[in-house]
């Protein structure tokens, strides 16, 4: 499997769970968020809460900073962007009907 398909999977894998789509939501609205923050929100146990800021940022849907021992997530919109458009090339240089796609 190409580089390419690994960086795509691990987009859309990220994005196929409902905790981190409301997760990405939060961040959304709020811009920047402390990491425990997030938890409090969703009621998340902070394994869970890590594990899901992680997958996130590993895909490069998220970002983060470190203020002494906090962690601040915020949306890394380049990053989400640069996946987005590189998916969308690959369709097209794939020479798929997008169409045909729905």
């Amino acid at each position: 499997m190409s580089e390419e398909n690994n960086k795509f999977i691990t987009f859309f894998k990220a994005l196929a769970n409902e905790e981190r789509i409301e997760i990405v939501r939060l961040l959304k609205k709020n811009d920047e968020m402390f990491a425990q923050d997030v938890e409090k929100k969703f009621y998340l146990e902070q394994s869970t809460t890590s594990h899901h800021l992680n997958m996130l940022k590993r895909a490069g849907i998220t970002k983060s900073r470190k203020e002494g021992r906090k962690v601040f997530y915020s949306i890394d919109y380049d990053s989400f962007k640069e996946m987005w458009i590189l998916f969308g090339k690959a369709i097209i240089d794939n020479n798929l009907n997008i169409k045909n796609l729905s």
